[in-house]
Parts: structure tokens; C-alpha cells; sequence
């Protein structure tokens, strides 16, 4: 009797185990399907038919951190800021490791003001993922508006050096140079409202907003404040060659190198006025500026010209190889290798840095979703 009862007993439990698995594969099957029918659905646009697939998978496993992730980037991605960050959070406390969630709940509290819980949360992420350019991006854009500029500073510049033509990052630089402007002008006014130094910032922010009629006014205004700091002339004479007026720009820089000899910015920049109508001349102001600094690409470029244009080709590849070195996005210096190399006699590898050159133009002109492609 004990004996058919514990096999009663057995056969029962076997039952329940076979149903429970049943059951279990049931739902998991339920799950995939469903998650099929969402990211069809996300792809096609229908977001809110999406978002109710990831509620029914939830209904079914609470405790999946990948949906809940899917169900908080929907939602941000219908500006659901405070339910995205409800998702987001959970999907962080179900997978800790999860970079991903963080940096969503960093963007999610930024739209919504909360500047300290954004970057708490981006601070996170980016211990998880440091190479997340997003993420500290949106962190820098938070300490700005928490007043940590120092920081926020230190965070563009590096993404600058990673991608120089990255245009949000150079939006987001350009606005906090310009708070940082501010700040600064409104601190010298009260400390010195007389100073020449106003002057200077007024005529460098007039520069960014590239209102160089404004820029040239201010630094005259500089210079008749304190005529004996040097560096003024130059600015001077920079912000008239930005404007187009190269004959004036020339006369200023000239000016500019009796003030002080040793300025090598306005020795090549002189140079480069000059380099069509004479070319032994740019090639001293360049030479000299090469002299009191190697490594100035635009300097190497314009003496590298100068010595084509003087019919010494050889002396000039080695300039435009140094170029080449010290900024490889530069695409015209290839087009001057390929000059120098046809006076050479040189012409497979004219040719050679001819379609470098064409190339690079194309790249340049290609839009990111184009370069992105598969079929690229």
C-alpha cells in the first residue's frame, strides 16, 4: 500500500514538472513572438503599438531588464520622459551592467531640467562604457548648466580631439566659450571697466559670431588703449583678413612684425597674402615663422607653395609630407604633392595623390547616413 502510494506520489510529481515545463516554454515562446511583433512594429513607425507588445511581454516575465530597456527608449523616443526613466531605472536594477538604460536615463532627466540626476546617471554609464561619445557629451551640456564649466570644458575639448567635425560638440564649445565670455567681460568690467581686455573679448566673441566689421573696431579700440602689447596688431590684422580686405590685412601684419619680429603668426600669415604676387617674399615670412616654430601645418603649406612656385619642387614635398603628418584631414595638400610631384616628372604618383585628393573632396561633401551604409 506505502509502495503504491509513493508511486502515486512520483507519477503526480512527474506530471506536474512535464506541465510546468510545458507552461514555462509556452510563455518563453509567447515572449519571442511577441518581441518579433515589436521591433516589427518600432521598425514601421507604429511606436505605441510597439510599446503595448513590451507591456504584454512584461505581463508575462516582470524581471526581463532588455524589455524593460526597449520599453524606456520607446517611450523617450515619444518624449514619455518621467516613463521612460521609470522603465530605464528598472532595467538598471534588474542588470547592473547595463550601459546602455543609464545613459537613456541620463537623456531622459536632461529633457525634463533635472541636471543632477542626468549627470549622476551619464557619470554611471560612462564608467560602464568610458568610449560612450554620447554620453559625455550630454554630460558636458549638464555640468554647463550646473555651473561646472571647468569640467564641461575639459569633456569638449577631448571630444573635439576625437572628432573635429563633430557639429554638436563644436555648437556646445562655441556656447560655453561664449557663457565663459560673458562671465569673464562681466568680471573685468567691474573689476577694471576701462580695461583693454574688454575690448579683447568683445572683438574675439565678435570674431565667433564672424561680425568682423565688429571685431576690427574693438581691437583699434584695444590698441589705442595699450598700444605696447603686440599681440593686439596681429588680432588686428587677422580680423581683417577674415573680412576679405587682404591689402589692409597685409599692412597691418607688416605692422604687426615691426612690433614684435618674433610674431610667427603674422610672418606666415603675411606670407600667405603675398604667395601669388610674390613668391621669394612669402617664402621668407613663411621660412622665418618656420623658424621660430616647426610645426605649423599652414606655414609648412605656404612656404611648401612658395618653393613651387620658385621651381623647386624637391624642397617642397618635404613640406607637404610634414603637412600631411602633422594634420592627415587636410585634402588640398595632396593636390600640392601632386603638383610637386608633376614638376618632378613624377606623374604615377601625381596621379596617385590626385585621386587622394578627389577622394577626400567626395568624403567631404558625403552625408553621415551615406558613409553609415552597408553598401558603402
Amino acid at each position: 500500500m506505502n509502495v503504491c502510494f509513493r508511486t502515486g506520489i512520483l507519477v503526480v510529481f512527474m506530471y506536474l514538472v512535464l506541465v510546468g515545463n510545458c507552461t514555462l516554454q509556452a510563455v518563453d515562446n509567447r515572449i519571442q513572438q511577441l518581441y518579433a511583433e515589436a521591433k516589427t512594429e518600432e521598425q514601421e513607425g507604429n511606436l505605441d503599438s510597439a510599446v503595448q507588445k513590451y507591456l504584454a511581454i512584461l505581463r508575462l516575465d516582470a524581471k526581463l531588464p532588455a524589455a524593460h530597456n526597449n520599453l524606456g527608449k520607446l517611450y523617450f523616443q515619444q518624449a514619455r520622459y518621467e516613463e521612460a526613466i521609470k522603465s530605464l531605472k528598472r532595467a538598471c536594477q534588474l542588470d547592473p551592467s547595463l550601459a546602455a538604460p543609464r545613459v537613456l536615463q541620463g537623456l531622459s532627466f536632461y529633457q525634463i531640467g533635472d541636471f543632477a540626476s542626468a549627470r549622476s546617471e551619464l557619470q554611471a554609464a560612462l564608467k560602464l562604457n568610458p568610449s560612450d561619445r554620447n554620453a559625455r557629451l550630454f554630460l558636458a551640456r549638464s555640468l554647463i548648466e550646473l555651473e561646472d564649466r571647468t569640467t564641461a570644458l575639459k569633456l569638449l575639448l577631448q571630444l573635439q580631439q576625437q572628432d573635429p567635425k563633430n557639429a554638436e560638440v563644436l555648437f556646445t564649445l562655441g556656447s560655453l566659450y561664449s557663457s565663459l565670455a560673458e562671465t569673464t567681460l562681466g568680471a573685468i568690467q567691474t573689476v577694471d571697466p576701462d580695461s583693454y581686455l574688454i575690448e579683447v573679448l568683445l572683438g574675439r566673441y565678435a570674431e565667433l559670431k564672424q561680425v568682423y566689421a565688429d571685431a576690427i573696431e574693438h581691437y583699434q579700440k584695444a590698441i589705442q588703449k595699450a598700444p605696447d602689447v603686440s599681440d593686439l596688431y596681429y588680432r588686428h590684422a587677422h580680423a581683417l583678413w577674415l573680412s576679405g580686405d587682404y591689402q589692409k590685412a597685409l599692412a597691418e601684419f607688416q605692422r604687426a612684425l615691426k612690433v614684435n619680429p618674433y610674431d610667427y603668426r603674422a610672418s606666415w600669415e603675411a606670407a600667405r597674402i603675398l604667395l601669388a604676387d610674390n613668391p621669394e617674399e612669402a617664402f621668407r615670412l613663411s621660412n622665418r615663422a618656420l623658424e621660430l616654430k616647426s610645426d605649423i601645418p599652414g606655414a609648412l603649406a605656404i612656404r611648401g607653395r612658395a618653393l613651387l612656385a620658385l621651381r623647386k619642387p624637391k624642397e617642397a614635398l618635404e613640406d607637404f609630407k610634414r603637412v600631411t603628418a602633422l594634420n592627415p584631414e587636410d585634402a588640398t595638400i595632396h593636390y600640392q604633392l601632386a603638383r610637386a610631384y608633376r614638376q618632378l616628372g613624377q606623374l604615377e604618383e601625381a596621379a596617385k595623390e590626385t585621386a587622394i585628393h578627389e577622394r577626400m573632396q567626395k568624403e567631404a561633401h558625403t552625408p553621415k547616413e551615406e558613409k553609415a551604409s552597408p553598401s558603402q
